[in-house]
């Protein structure tokens, strides 16, 4: 709705029209565009939220150590871009403080809701956000993985359908979208 919202209204559209405006302005095109992208970020949250169930019933630690490491290796790749400092900067080690918990909550919003207007430059940026979205429909895989009990094929069957129709949906999605915006 985050996103959404945003895209759609005229004052973001005007001020930064080379990252608002992917929405068409047809209401029936809207509707189609707000229906695709709940419908995506629904799949999304499922997949990470099942990935981290199995981890969890695994080893809790194995979940932890995840976690860790995708919001850790997060941190680590905005270090090497130069890009770890919060745009909204306060002096002294509060500024790294505050950097640290905004980076790392905005990574695990992204994580779990695919919200696209984490996709802007301030944010996870457009690189970071491409990587998350794929790395959610892989991880339940990874952690299927590990997992050992009687109904390891039902949830395979799961989520290779809802990856399927997460697939679907995205092509969908980019075919409802301004064409500039493909990018």
């Amino acid at each position: 709705m985050i996103a959404y919202d945003m895209d759609t209204d005229p004052p973001h559209r005007e001020v930064q029209p080379n990252f608002y405006g992917y929405i068409k302005s047809g209401r029936h095109q809207r509707g189609r565009t707000f229906l695709l992208m709940t419908m995506i970020n629904t799949l999304h949250n499922l997949s990470r939220s099942l990935g981290y169930a199995i981890l969890t019933v695994v080893d809790l630690n194995l979940a932890v150590v995840f976690l860790f490491g995708e919001v850790g290796a997060y941190l680590v790749y905005k270090l090497a871009r130069r890009d770890f400092y919060w745009w909204l900067r306060v002096e002294g080690i509060l500024s790294i403080v505050t950097s640290i918990l905004e980076r790392t909550v905005t990574k695990v919003i992204t994580d779990f809701t695919g919200c696209t207007h984490f996709r802007h430059p301030y944010e996870l940026g457009g690189t970071a956000y491409s990587a998350s979205m794929l790395w959610a429909q892989i991880m339940p895989f990874v952690a299927l993985s590990f997992y050992e009990g009687d109904n390891k094929e039902q949830l395979q069957t799961l989520m290779l359908s809802s990856f399927g129709l997460w697939l679907v949906l995205n092509g969908l999605f980019f075919a409802s979208i301004e064409r500039s915006f493909v990018r």
